[in-house]
């Protein structure tokens, strides 16, 4: 007996923004390691365009300025004397925020700076 392959499948928007995330840390690591290879590169560039295709998108908020109401969740924050005063930024992205048409679907995970 030969079942019928589905030509389409239902996917939880969660498992696609999972995804996302897992496909930024990949193309971070093969972007950054001298010793990634270059298949680890172009699959990166495959499931990112894949992922872009089907209305996916990540933000890395490195470097931006922190303020309130920014799609993350703050795992650590500490001082930085060297900042202006009252200032927060983000200086590191754990977990980017995942965007589907350009609405959040998942909260990034951050660690910020500041002087308080």
């Amino acid at each position: 007996m030969t079942d019928e392959l589905p030509k389409t499948l239902d996917v939880a928007l969660s498992a696609l923004a999972e995804l996302a995330v897992e496909w930024w840390r990949l193309e971070r690591w093969a972007g950054a390691a001298e010793e990634s290879s270059p298949q680890a590169r172009h699959a990166a560039r495959r499931l990112g365009r894949f992922l872009s295709e089907h209305g996916l998108e990540v933000l890395d908020v490195t470097g931006r300025p922190y303020e309130p109401g920014l799609a993350v969740e703050v795992l650590d924050a500490f001082e930085d004397r060297l900042l202006p005063v009252g200032s927060q930024v983000v200086d590191e992205t754990v977990a980017p925020v995942v965007l589907y048409r350009g609405a959040v679907v998942r909260h990034g995970q951050v660690v910020v700076r500041r002087n308080s």
